[in-house]
């Protein structure tokens, strides 16, 4: 029977970019352990458009491979875009995601698989043990997820990846959910529907490198906390409430100062200093403000959160 008319169980989703070495592996290491399962499934690559080759590594498989549809898009339009990709063209009553550099290992999705359906949950998503970044990525992610999960009001937990099985009405309501935020693990956490956890070590990057510079982090922090929630919107309140407040102690030590005769410093250092700081929170609160309305502007734009240039083994129809 061929692979199009077997009832797809799974759809392993992977979005590729930067690393086209780890592509055959990939194919391998899923291949063997899907087919072990007896089960109907698909492998759906996303290439991400990294201008080094991932593409034609991508096309051999899916050539020789029905189970594998390949999907190239325009532009590179981010992680969380190419997942949304797979997602949009996953036929499978289950979705994993998982990354391209084999970071995740391929041989516990029958773990994932098994423990979903055994305790009825609808979302288990990886705890990566034993990271294999550098020091001072794991304290960043550490100190951005801390920071998240107070502004969204989610809990979200520093060891939480992309590596994870989610039920189809899951993955169903994440397409037609519009907006920016298209982050698949929060979202899901976000949704509140049954979810568990299970811990697998991080492995050994295969090939390539991380594309997520400080910049892109910190410019992909900004977007999560302010699609997520508007809670960020607040801290400009509280800290200005805080400066109000010091404001009026100082006025009051001053003037104990002068009915007591105390000298006081003089010159323009207080009076610079406060210039400086309340400059600095208008400036923020107007960035953040900002940030919102830039996502009402792409919201009301309407465009598409991708353009697909080329597919592989698709159907028409199964990426709307």
């Amino acid at each position: 029977m061929s692979a199009t008319n077997v009832k797809i169980e799974i759809s392993v989703v992977v979005p590729v970019y930067g690393c086209p070495e780890a592509i055959s592996e990939l194919h391998k290491r899923l291949t063997t352990t899907l087919t072990a399962m007896n089960i109907g499934y698909e492998i759906i690559l996303v290439d991400d458009r990294d201008g080094m080759g991932s593409w034609d590594e991508i096309k051999k498989v899916a050539i020789g491979d029905k189970h594998v549809k390949a999907i190239s898009l325009t532009r590179n339009c981010g992680q969380d875009k190419a997942i949304t990709a797979g997602v949009a063209a996953s036929k499978g009553q289950w979705i994993i995601t998982m990354d391209c550099d084999l970071q995740d290992a391929p041989e516990n999705i029958p773990v994932l698989y098994d423990k979903v359906r055994k305790e009825g949950l609808d979302i288990v998503i990886v705890r990566r043990q034993q990271r294999k970044d550098s020091a001072i990525v794991q304290l960043l992610s550490k100190m951005f997820h801390k920071v998240f999960s107070y502004l969204s009001e989610l809990t979200f937990d520093y060891e939480l990846g992309t590596y994870l099985i989610a039920s189809k009405r899951c993955g169903d309501l994440f397409i037609n959910t519009k907006g920016p935020g298209r982050d698949f693990t929060m979202f899901l956490l976000w949704t509140n529907y049954k979810k568990g956890f299970i811990e697998f070590e991080h492995e050994t990057r295969f090939a390539g490198v991380s594309s997520y510079t400080f910049a892109k982090k910190f410019e992909y922090a900004l977007r999560a906390m302010t699609t997520f929630s508007n809670r960020i919107l607040y801290v400009p309140i509280y800290v200005g409430a805080v400066s109000a407040i010091g404001s009026l102690i100082y006025v009051l030590f001053v003037l104990i100062s002068w009915a007591t005769h105390v000298s006081n410093p003089e010159g323009w250092n207080t009076l610079a200093a406060a210039v400086f700081f309340f400059g600095g929170l208008i400036l923020s609160t107007l960035g953040v403000l900002g940030l919102y309305i830039g996502n009402i502007f792409d919201v009301t734009k309407e465009r598409p959160l991708y353009i697909i240039q080329e597919t592989i083994n698709l159907e028409e129809g199964d990426n709307n």
